[in-house]
Parts: structure tokens; C-alpha cells; sequence
């Protein structure tokens, strides 16, 4: 549709012609200058608010209803939520729907803030970056907000550096993101079952050994 239909008629780039004004998602420096709030013009918008109230959102449904209870029956035992009488089918597709709705709304910061035109490929990335955040968050939304902000600042910074250091290449970001997600995996995989394994023997040392009575 970029290609052809989509296009700005002139234009030999593959992208639309600039929104309208009203469809511009407000910076957050001249919201808060309405209010007399120093702020330095960055490109920060709007977006965050959305994101934020997004993980509340999910916290919310995952941990504190019904639906959410009946999403991670499905994710950790299929068959023994079937059993209980969940629908794994069900709460696939609604999993589904969620997902594809949220990340929808990556698109509001890059197209209504940033671009203001649709562009191609304007997600380059965000896949692989979405999935490490999740991977080093725990898949929950306090912990994805501090990965998320991690990852940011190695991007920004990654960035940054580029312009100031000669020589500089994006590629020791990338580095150290890979190394990120693998020691955050392995922490997973072998950290944690050995410092459970840990704590329980503790445990046992540390209760009380039962008398019986009588």
C-alpha cells in the first residue's frame, strides 16, 4: 500500500504525506509548559502516559481477575486448566487479541509522535527488543518497565556515542544487549533453581523439628 496506493503522489519514498496537526501526538515539554513546568524540548511525548497505563492495565488483568487467572492456568499447565474447565483455545485467542493490541501501540510513538507519516519498516527492531524485555522483565510488567528503560537508555546512549565518540559502533551496544539477555536467561535457567534449591534446605535447618506429642 506504500508502494502505491499510500503515497504522497510526487514522492519517489515509499511513505505517506505528513498527518494533520490534529493527529500529532503532543511532547511532553508543551504540556507541561501549559502548566509552567520547565521542561527541555526532547522528543519524549505523550506515548509514555499510553505505555504506562498500559502495564497497569496488564498488571490489573493478568494478576488481579478472573481472565488473567484463567491466562496463566492455560500458560503453565494447558491440560490441567482443560480439566478445571478453562478453555485453552479461548484464552489463546484472547491472549492473542491482547498481544496484537498492545503492540499496535508501539506504532503511536514512532507514527503520531516521532514521524508523523506512516513509513515502512518503521518497527525495524522492535521485535528482538521486545522479546529480550520480556525475557529480562519475568514477563511482568513492573519488571518489563525497568528492562524497557534499560534498553532505551542502550539505544539512546548507543546512539549518543556515535556522534561523539570517532570510531564509536553501534555494534558494542548490540553486544552488550546479547550479553544482557543471555546472563538474564541464564539467571533463569540455572541461577534460580540452585538458589531455590538453597533456600529450601535452609529452610528445613531453620524450622523447628517437630515433637510429637503424647
Amino acid at each position: 500500500l506504500l508502494v502505491d496506493v499510500l503515497k504522497e503522489p510526487g514522492n519517489m519514498s515509499p511513505e505517506t504525506r505528513v498527518f494533520a496537526p490534529s493527529a500529532h501526538l503532543p511532547g511532553v515539554h508543551s504540556v507541561l509548559a501549559r502548566w509552567g513546568v520547565p521542561w527541555p524540548n526532547t522528543p519524549l511525548n505523550l506515548s509514555v502516559v499510553l505505555a504506562a497505563l498500559a502495564a497497569v492495565g496488564v498488571w490489573a488483568l493478568v494478576w488481579r481477575s478472573r481472565a488473567g487467572y484463567s491466562l496463566r492456568a492455560v500458560g503453565f499447565a494447558p491440560q490441567a486448566a482443560h480439566y478445571a474447565g478453562i478453555s485453552p483455545r479461548r484464552q489463546i485467542m484472547m491472549s492473542m487479541m491482547i498481544s496484537g493490541a498492545l503492540a499496535g501501540m508501539v506504532g503511536i510513538n514512532e507514527i503520531a509522535g516521532t514521524h508523523h507519516r506512516l513509513l515502512p519498516d518503521f518497527t525495524n527492531g522492535a521485535g528482538f527488543a521486545g522479546i529480550a524485555v520480556s525475557l529480562i522483565g519475568r514477563n511482568h510488567p513492573v519488571g518489563i518497565v525497568a528492562a524497557s528503560l534499560l534498553f532505551g537508555g542502550l539505544y539512546q546512549g548507543g546512539t549518543e556515542l556515535t556522534f561523539e565518540i570517532p570510531g564509536f559502533s553501534r555494534d558494542m551496544v548490540f553486544t552488550l544487549q546479547g550479553l544482557i539477555v543471555l546472563f538474564a536467561g541464564a539467571l533463569g535457567q540455572v541461577a534460580t533453581p540452585t538458589l531455590a534449591r538453597w533456600h529450601a534446605r535452609w529452610a528445613r535447618r531453620a524450622s523447628p523439628s517437630e515433637v510429637p506429642h503424647g
